[in-house]
């Protein structure tokens, strides 16, 4: 059956032979893993996922989910699949912006990109192939530049690019789109520069994405849109954007400080939402066809970003004892331009700093030094100096440090820790370690303990049943502010695609979603499910520990009941009765 919501078509390209082709997903992709992560990650599972992140091999999987591009409110949203540099497993990097919604009106449900182009080039995609185009000129130059001479070259077109960490294979590169949007985590900009691949051009198209039941659609949109518009969460965000968490990561005692030596950072004021608007002279934007308008157009000292968000700021800000909006701001700028990761960014730094002050690493900065952290970022991105081993991340950069370093240095799996410090919050914590990769961005559970409503014996269940959602969520792909869950996108979904699904039916595609990562991720070499030693050792300051040691037995016993809940043996591994269960692997989807 041919479902509505999608086009059928993802343009493969070949870099190595400079050739393209459209190639017609089975409509199985689309029933078992809806679309966004799920389908990518089945494409590459199929495709197999043996290749060094740096090699040819490694696949390149942007994709869009039947909600992206479409009437429903934060359509904007789309995906890379890839094998990470950074943590030698697969990752799902995700942008806002127009990147994903332009690909739709070309007709296009995404792109497959392998191989390596002999010199660097651009893509400019066709609805049927692609174009390749010599991009010598632009080798060299900042995402801001390369955007701006592209966009004056094909005027009206949205563009995906790398700068020069991408080019030099920073292990946490970054893609940016629409100049102020990232595919941020795990270093889909490192591949992209190892292709030769410096930018991918998107220009105009007009394409409608085709709805099976248009006036049910319709009158479910217009009352989700309604509900939208009148939410207070979407009031506040437009108002206060992100970087409203970090007054309540503050009061609450989440807030990374000092390289997650603390909960709470004294200069807190200086970095907040009030604070960015009087200094940064904040003007609220959205992406395509979002009403939540959460990102914030800055300008000062002849500067203009869009940003800084929650984690940049507290990464860039308040772990490296930075209370200075401008400061924060241009740092965002510089890893925005530069082509950087800013949460992996903010933490190998902050890392550095710590080594530093214990005598593995000299440096001549120290925490609260912001013109020392622009440096530093500038070395990362050019693996100058130090930057040569901080461009490695957190993980290798501390193993050849030494065994003793591991202990500070924040990272699961080769992923630094993003959201929260653990130790105000277990609950997130346990979350960053059991994910496939350590993001906020794969359960959010810091809202839930900061109001008191979840129990300890709780954590494993919530946090398995969340990580499920969000995944199914990737997939579609909304917004995670989109304030509404399956009960109301399950009768959207099947209004726009003709498919017969309940809520139910999207966590369990959602936990196969999770199971399939999972498997990839083993495959891959991934390390025990844990968290850094000092989340263990240290007093927590907040949340369910508070005033006392979060011990290794107490996450051991949640570890236990959450692969008990989803069906893994003792070591994290999923059951044959599971895997059947959730019908995976699965027949072989992606053949090219």
């Amino acid at each position: 059956m041919s479902y509505k919501g999608y086009f059928h078509r993802i343009l493969f390209v070949d870099l190595s032979q400079r050739k393209s082709k459209v190639w017609e997903p089975p409509p199985e992709l689309w029933e078992k893993f809806l679309g966004g992560k799920g389908a990518g990650l089945k494409m590459l599972y199929d495709l197999g996922f043996d290749p060094d992140p740096f090699s040819p091999e490694n696949p390149l999987i942007f994709l869009t989910g039947p909600v992206t591009g479409s009437p429903i409110p934060t359509s904007a949203r789309s995906c890379v699949v890839f094998l990470s540099p950074l943590t030698n497993s697969a990752v799902d990097s995700h942008a806002g912006g127009f990147f994903g919604p332009a690909l739709r009106k070309l007709g296009l449900d995404g792109l497959l990109i392998l191989g390596k182009s002999p010199k660097p080039v651009y893509l400019e995609v066709r609805p049927d192939n692609v174009l390749f185009h010599e991009a010598e000129k632009l080798w060299g130059e900042g995402i801001f530049a390369t955007e701006k001479a592209l966009k004056e070259r094909h005027p009206g077109a949205v563009v995906a690019s790398i700068g020069p960490a991408g080019e030099r294979g920073v292990r946490f590169a970054c893609i940016g789109t629409g100049f102020w949007r990232q595919f941020g985590r795990g270093g889909a900009g490192a591949v992209m520069g190892a292709k030769n691949l410096k930018a991918i051009v998107v220009p105009p198209g007009s394409e409608k994405i085709p709805i099976a039941d248009e006036p049910r659609f319709h009158e479910l949109n217009k009352k989700l849109v309604e509900d939208l518009l009148s939410h207070p969460m979407r009031k506040k965000r437009e108002e206060l954007g992100t970087t409203m968490w970090i007054r309540m990561a503050q009061e609450a005692g989440f807030l990374p400080t000092r390289n997650f030596q603390a909960c709470r950072f004294p200069g807190f004021e200086g970095i907040t939402s009030e604070a960015m608007k009087r200094e940064l002279s904040w003007e609220p934007r959205g992406c395509f066809n979002c009403p939540i308008r959460c990102g914030k157009l800055a300008r000062w000292d002849g500067f203009e970003l869009e940003g800084p968000e929650y984690e940049t700021t507290a990464f860039l800000g308040a772990n490296l004892e930075i209370g200075s909006a401008k400061a924060v701001a241009y740092a965002n700028f510089l890893c925005d331009d530069l082509g950087l990761d800013t949460i992996s960014t903010g933490v190998v730094i902050s890392f550095a700093l710590e080594a530093s002050e214990r005598g593995f690493l000299p440096l001549p900065f120290r925490f609260g030094d912001a013109e020392g952290v622009f440096t530093l970022i500038r070395q990362i991105a050019f693996r100058e100096g130090v930057g040569e081993l901080l461009a490695e991340g957190t993980r290798i950069a501390a193993e050849k440090l030494g065994e003793e370093a591991q202990y500070f240095a924040i990272q699961v799996g080769g992923m630094e820790l993003s959201g929260v410090n653990p130790k105000g919050c277990a609950s997130m914590g346990f979350s960053l370690a059991t994910a496939d990769f350590a993001s906020h961005t794969r359960f959010w559970s810091a809202t839930a303990e900061m109001q008191g409503v979840l129990s300890v014996e709780a954590v494993p269940k919530f946090v398995k049943e969340g990580q499920d959602e969000v995944a199914a969520r990737n997939s579609l792909i909304v917004c995670d502010f989109l304030p509404f869950g399956f009960d109301r996108l399950a009768p959207l979904f099947c209004a726009l695609t003709g498919m017969e699904l309940v809520p139910w039916d999207f966590l369990r595609a959602g936990e196969r979603i999770e199971n399939l990562h999972r498997l990839i991720n083993l495959a891959r070499g991934r390390e025990a499910d844990t968290l850094p030693e000092r989340f263990f050792a240290e007093p927590h300051e907040a949340g369910l520990f508070a005033g006392r040691r979060f011990t290794s037995e107490d996450f051991r016993r949640w570890l236990s009941e959450y692969y008990r809940l989803r069906g893994w043996d003792e070591r994290g591994v999923p059951t044959p009765e599971k895997l059947a269960e959730l019908g995976l692997p699965g027949p072989r989807l992606c053949q090219l």
